[in-house]
């Protein structure tokens, strides 16, 4: 997956409460909890390829190349989350 298709995936749950997960390949999958203190606040594609995800308690760098499915699990909506 390209940081690009990350970023533009995640952006439309920029300040949301739910959870991300990313399923990455030797790894499995990965959860990143967005709460109300912690809500993600920005996606950037940096200069080197990485994806920067920005929290207001912080920040995780990803890399695209291992990615291989995002969902998201909303905390406010009904729903059982879904794969972007």
């Amino acid at each position: 997956m390209t940081g690009e298709t990350i970023r533009d995936l995640l952006e439309p749950v920029i300040g949301k409460s739910g959870a991300i997960y990313l399923a990455v390949s030797n790894i499995g999958q990965v959860g990143l909890a967005i709460n109300e203190n912690s809500k993600l606040t920005g996606v950037e594609v940096r200069p080197d390829g990485l994806v920067r995800l920005e929290r207001e308690t912080g920040w995780t760098v990803i890399n695209p190349s291992e990615v291989m499915a995002v969902a998201w699990r909303s905390d406010t909506e009904q729903t059982e989350g879904q794969f972007l």
